[in-house]
């Protein structure tokens, strides 16, 4: 009896680190994050949020001895900075924000190159939201107007001074400045407190969605300044087009667009970050169902992360599935 129990256990032993992936030749068990994983996204009403609590329900099927929390940030920069101080693993950023990661990892005392992708995941839009009866028709009409320019530490507030330098509008008492995420903007644009607001982020966002199913609103074109864009910052910046329809009343808007990271700190174990890859482009179909800009993940295109290299374990998944 003794001997069927002891070959049992071993057994089950065997099975359970062939359930959490192994390495060639060896098979060692996942080490997991003691604290669990800590995915960080966005603003509340945002498509970081939204694809946060979408991948954090695949994980815990996929992963189910593991705690996966979500938390909101005030977006990409600050995401960047938790991940170097190890106040998160897993974070969503825009790819014009990555200029910043050596000197927040400086900034936090962390080694260079903790922070790693693991997939480009979808294409950004600027959107600057305006109510549809407003005098406002091009950003030059936004001097002395009430503007949010997107909540500090946010990708938003980087590329909406970028946009207003390109405008000749780069002086801080050319508008009428405010720094609220894309939910309280949507807000206050409703209740007549501000005149305009900033947004970048995949389409459609849920809290322009909502907006636009209350208020009519439209986008005002920016394909002017996305070659002005383009050449002081980074051929991340493409000229892209809102289609008709993506929000209620809203017609095909010219803008610009940036490409969305998902990132991971290299602390975690090789093997985790395997499964979780293998996870994400698993399950991207019951993503997009929460998150419509999950449609487009794409392994040709996901390993395009520029100048933050990917994490040693999204490397061994793009291996493991390349022909």
């Amino acid at each position: 009896m003794l001997l069927v129990t002891v070959v049992a256990l071993a057994i089950a032993a065997v099975g359970m680190v062939a359930l959490r992936g192994c390495r060639e030749p060896v098979c060692d068990p996942v080490q997991y994050p003691s604290g669990g994983i800590r995915i960080s996204t966005g603003g509340a009403g945002g498509v970081y949020e939204a694809y946060g609590l979408a991948l954090q329900d695949v994980l815990r099927d996929e992963l189910p001895d593991v705690t996966v929390r979500v938390d909101n940030s005030s977006g990409s920069v600050d995401n960047l900075g938790r991940v170097a101080a190890g106040r998160a693993d897993l974070a969503f950023i825009s790819a014009d924000t990555a200029f910043k990661v050596p000197a927040l990892e400086r900034k936090a005392g962390a080694p260079p190159g903790r922070i790693r992708a693991i997939a480009r995941v979808y294409d950004e839009y600027v959107q600057v939201v305006v109510r549809r009866d407003s005098t406002v028709l091009a950003l030059s009409d936004l001097r002395g107007k009430r503007v949010s320019v997107g909540a500090e530490g946010s990708s938003v507030e980087i590329t909406a001074q970028r946009l207003l330098d390109a405008a000749g509008m780069g002086h801080a008492n050319d508008i009428l400045r405010r720094s609220y995420g894309v939910s309280e903007s949507a807000r206050q644009l409703k209740n007549g407190t501000l005149d305009a607001f900033f947004w970048v982020g995949g389409l459609p966002t849920q809290a322009l969605a909502e907006l636009a199913g209350t208020l009519p609103i439209r986008l005002l074109p920016l394909d002017r300044y996305v070659e002005e864009l383009h050449r002081q910052y980074g051929s991340f910046y493409q000229l892209a087009t809102v289609p008709a329809g993506t929000y209620a009343g809203v017609s095909d808007t010219r803008t610009a667009a940036v490409p969305s990271y998902l990132l991971a700190s290299l602390k975690l174990d090789d093997d985790l970050v395997f499964r979780l890859t293998s996870a994400l482009f698993a399950h991207r179909r019951r993503i997009a169902e929460a998150v419509p800009s999950g449609r487009v993940l794409d392994v040709r295109s996901a390993i395009s992360t520029a100048s933050i290299p990917l994490h040693p374990g999204a490397i061994r998944y793009y291996r493991s599935i390349k022909p």
